[in-house]
């Protein structure tokens, strides 16, 4: 009787160690993640897998719209004119930014280059080689009448016209100039998607009023696009006043006609 008692007292001891240990838990630590925003380091684990772009419009005072690009190959943040933190949440979840991309160098998509490149290390900038200088000069950035100097601090790498592979994603750079000298529009062929940046929007292709704009190069960049054959359902991403497709576009924006 007491051999059975003392076996049943250990088998009670033993179920009362085994309780007090989590298996979910083998390998955690107590020390909470740091996320990516705070730490200023590239959280790795995408977690978006369904293709998504995402536009989130100013409240700011100005008008600007800020595209991010989503997916299982990467994501991409379009023209960082503003970065309230709804947009920075939202980065976050999907895990930060491969890359940012710049269509064109007007300080309305430059305003908070520098903020985005600080807690997204990881990620690349990019932006025509021929808007590059606008990054430092207030006069060419055009923050010089609004009241204000915008200097820009990071560098961008650059591209001219062709075919990229950035942040994941197959991209023809076209070059549209009229707005800009460099203003690019950004085609992903797979995706079937464009970002146009101030070139390309709803109701007409953006003025050459501004520094380094040129009429005649406008006049270019509207026949080169109407010579292009692209998919009725291509979605395009403007920097203002809505997001639209190809089909509408060359029905609703008076330069197209």
């Amino acid at each position: 009787m007491k051999n059975m008692l003392k076996v049943i007292l250990i088998a009670v001891s033993f179920l009362c160690l085994s309780s007090c240990e989590n298996p979910l838990n083998k390998n955690s630590s107590n020390t909470p993640p740091v996320p990516a925003s705070q730490s200023g380091e590239q959280n790795n684990n995408k977690t978006s897998t369904e293709f998504t772009v995402k536009t989130f419009s100013s409240s700011e005072g100005f008008s600007c719209d800020v595209h991010v690009l989503s997916s299982e190959k990467g994501n991409i943040l379009i023209d960082p004119g503003f970065y309230d933190d709804k947009l920075a949440d939202y980065v976050e979840t999907i895990g930060g930014l491969d890359a940012i991309l710049v269509t064109h160098g007007h300080w309305d998509n430059l305003h908070e280059l520098d903020k985005v490149a600080k807690v997204n290390l990881e990620a690349e900038v990019f932006m025509n080689e021929l808007d590059f200088p606008f990054l430092r000069d207030p006069h060419l950035n055009c923050s010089d009448i609004n009241g204000f100097s915008l200097l820009v601090d990071t560098k961008p790498q650059t591209f001219t016209e062709g075919l990229y592979k950035i942040g994941g994603y197959d991209i023809e750079v076209i070059h549209t100039p009229g707005h800009t000298i460099g203003s690019s529009s950004l085609y992903l062929p797979e995706e079937n998607i464009m970002f146009s940046g101030d070139t390309f929007m709803i109701p007409f292709v953006g003025s050459a009023d501004h520094p380094t704009g040129n009429e005649e190069d406008r006049k270019t960049t509207i026949n080169k696009f109407k010579e292009r054959d692209f998919p009725d359902d291509m979605k395009i991403y403007p920097g203002h006043r809505g997001n639209t497709t190809y089909k509408k576009m060359l029905k609703t924006n008076i330069d197209l006609q």
